[in-house]
């Protein structure tokens, strides 16, 4: 649908010769990344009215997004699957940061081993490229430092917040383990290097 509407969209703009015939192609990718982030966004949106924490969830929208782009991860075959798979993913993060943010059983120990997880794997297995659109070393070298300082910058944050805010905190800490976990899906499936059909 979205691949669809956005050749569409560039086909129209052919013929009123605001694009050439040769761009057609690079216009429709792009209007496709943008409408696959504007449901992405809308998903989050409503899901943060729907467990009632609006705020967090642009928070956890920030960090997905900006983190996302310096580690890569999993990437779904269609953009039909991309967005279920990141509802439901949502959807789990904001059920856990719920539960846990008023359970006891949500301990500092816990807290840490899921960020000490979180920042031995960016470490050790980011950032995942896309064999489609190749790092070069120099990019290759920053998407990983990148990753790994802002991960664990994060993971200090969230640390710092444990007992002042813990819906933060643990909101913070999911995104991250979500994000990794992504990044071990992906080195034996090789599922990272598809482009969205």
């Amino acid at each position: 649908m979205i691949t669809a509407l956005s050749k569409r969209i560039s086909i129209f703009l052919y013929r009123k010769k605001i694009v050439e015939y040769e761009s057609i192609d690079v216009y429709q990718y792009g209007f496709e990344i943008v409408i696959s982030t504007i449901i992405g966004f809308l998903i989050t949106l409503l899901l943060g009215l729907l467990f009632k924490m609006v705020l967090l969830s642009l928070l956890y929208y920030i960090i997905f997004v900006i983190l996302r782009q310096f580690t890569g991860g999993y990437h779904a075959n269609t953009y039909l699957a991309c967005n279920s798979i990141y509802a439901f993913t949502t959807i789990v993060i904001f059920g856990m940061t719920k539960i846990s943010a008023y359970n006891e059983l949500y301990t500092i120990n816990f807290h840490i081993t899921l960020l000490i997880f979180s920042v031995l794997t960016v470490w050790f297995c980011s950032p995942i490229e896309n064999k489609n659109k190749p790092f070069t070393e120099k990019q290759k070298r920053r998407n990983h430092w990148y990753g790994f300082l802002m991960t664990i910058f994060l993971s200090v944050i969230s640390c710092s917040l444990f007992h002042k805010a813990k819906p933060i905190s643990a909101l913070i800490t999911f995104t991250l383990f979500v994000i990794t976990l992504m990044i071990v899906i992906a080195i034996p499936t090789g599922k990272e290097v598809k482009e969205h059909e």
